[in-house]
């Protein structure tokens, strides 16, 4: 846990990584507001046939991803997905940053990246209205990506998550840690 502490520190603008005091105090402080389970172990993957493997990669933060084999591309990226819960609350106005390691493990044909078309927070049932999003897109070398918004109003635990929507193309993604950071706790 603590060096996806310390590559959260690193990575995310708001956060200022310097003198070692400083840096074990944000670690500290960031524990404090991950809101969600950040092993891909917990994540719920759906859209295929078979349940996707946990790989071991001393690359990535926490040694370990979810493999995610897509099939091809759809005019419905959700097709294919993967969430991660939320256990705690949210409060209206929190702002909120998803913090995601990814990599194509094997990229589409001819492509220098794959696509991960939606990283979002939203409801966690119908009508799965989106709170934010963005988009991202990685290549065959580990990397962390976020994106960043506003809570519209107040969630208790378990009516929003994480979720990420892969179905882009034929490839085969690699999903490391998730962070859901409330930069208001």
């Amino acid at each position: 846990m603590k060096s996806w502490l310390i590559a959260a520190a690193c990575c995310l603008p708001f956060i200022d990584a310097s003198p070692a005091r400083a840096q074990a105090q944000q670690q500290s402080d960031i524990s404090q507001q991950i809101i969600n389970s950040p092993t891909p172990e917990t994540f719920t993957v759906y859209g295929l046939s078979a349940k996707p493997a946990v790989v071991k990669d001393k690359n990535v933060q926490g040694g370990r991803a979810i493999r995610v084999p897509i099939a091809g591309g759809s005019d419905q990226p959700w097709s294919v997905g993967l969430i991660s819960a939320i256990n705690q609350p949210v409060k209206k106005g929190d702002k909120l940053v998803v913090a995601v390691w990814a990599r194509a493990e094997k990229l589409p044909e001819g492509a220098t990246t794959a696509k991960i078309a939606t990283i979002q927070v939203g409801l966690a049932k119908e009508p799965y209205t989106t709170v934010f999003k963005g988009e991202a897109e990685v290549g065959t070398e580990w990397k962390m990506v976020h994106v960043a918004g506003t809570v519209d109003r107040d969630y208790a635990p378990g009516d929003i998550s994480v979720s990420l929507h892969l179905a882009t193309a034929k490839q085969v993604l690699d999903i490391g840690p998730i962070l859901l950071l409330d930069l208001n706790k």
